[in-house]
């Protein structure tokens, strides 16, 4: 038989390949079309409503503690509110912030 497997017909051996890449071509094409979905927002946002409603909802408290926090500021101490330098926690929340932003 040449070089090729021992005792295997080269059609056998054909066939075989032929349906491994069969295979292979259907699991691709599956993982593709997961990945259109998975990517896909409008749909995302179809399928998962209440999820998507709690992000939102989160976000909005979030800023919204954010600003309170801010105008708290301004109102009980407006001296502090313009200083050179800032406090070291708000250094790190800045560095916190900045590198999640840039990943």
């Amino acid at each position: 038989m040449g070089n090729g497997t021992p005792g295997v017909e080269p059609r056998v051996l054909e066939k075989d390949i032929e349906h491994l890449r069969t295979r292979l071509d259907r699991s691709l094409a599956e993982l593709d079309r997961r990945r259109h979905e998975l990517t896909d927002l409008r749909l995302q946002v179809r399928k998962h409503p209440r999820v998507v409603a709690g992000a939102a909802g989160l976000v909005v408290l979030l800023l919204g503690g954010v600003a309170f926090v801010v105008w708290r500021r301004a109102v009980d101490k407006p001296e502090k509110v313009a200083t050179g330098e800032p406090p070291a926690w708000e250094k790190i929340l800045a560095a916190v912030g900045t590198t999640l932003a840039v990943r």
